[in-house]
């Protein structure tokens, strides 16, 4: 390959490095942007017959606000106090806004808990580890087969949106240092691209947070 050649060649990857994770921020953040903003627009858009981009989502933005509002009210509590008496008498529906309601508490409420730890762990097999993140203390049911259990979520590559939720004992998770985006992004390379220091066993094991 020619000097000419040899340097363009070199211009275009550091274009590629600069360019590329801008392009793919601004497509998965328009991606985004449009799901909420259709999630309302679809019912206003055609009542106004314009659509306005954002309106959607700047409604939505409204009516959460408007409904966290009135949930701390003595009225919006009473009201939400009926519609959980309501579903509760749904069969189907009452596991349902159960399971989601305790979900979505765990995330975003005041006792966040989600993803705690990352760790490692032996699975799927003996002498084959993976990366997770512990979420929790097994429940008690399952701690008497697995005493000192914990739960661990282990996500797929490179989609880690799906996995397998596991249940070992303590002893046998091993805490690493790193942070919750090093492991993400570890996960979503396929180990191509890894932290600069991962260091297992920080924490022992048996001490490590409950």
């Amino acid at each position: 390959m020619t000097g000419t050649g040899w340097h363009v060649r070199r211009h275009l990857v550091a274009g590629l490095i600069v360019i590329a994770p801008v392009g793919i921020t601004a497509y998965v953040l328009w991606v985004i942007f449009q799901w909420l903003d259709q999630l309302l627009g679809r019912f206003l858009y055609p009542a106004l017959g314009v659509s306005i981009p954002g309106l959607g989502l700047v409604a939505l933005l409204a009516l959460l606000i408007v409904v966290g509002w009135l949930a701390e009210r003595a009225i919006g509590a009473r009201a939400l106090g009926w519609w959980n008496a309501f579903l509760e008498r749904i069969p189907i529906a009452r596991r349902i806004y159960s399971a989601s309601n305790r979900i979505v508490r765990t995330v975003l409420g005041e006792e966040r808990r989600f993803f705690r730890d990352v760790v490692m762990v032996e699975y799927p097999a003996e002498g084959r580890w993976s990366i997770g993140f512990l979420t929790a203390d097994a429940p008690p049911a399952m701690r008497q087969q697995v005493p000192d259990g914990v739960t661990v979520f282990v996500p797929t590559t490179p989609n880690p949106t799906t996995g397998f939720l596991a249940v070992l004992p303590r002893d046998r998770v091993v805490p690493l240092s790193m942070s919750l985006e090093d492991a993400f992004t570890y996960i979503l390379s396929a180990g191509a691209v890894a932290p600069e220091e991962i260091a297992a066993g920080a924490v022992p094991a048996a001490e490590a947070p409950p």
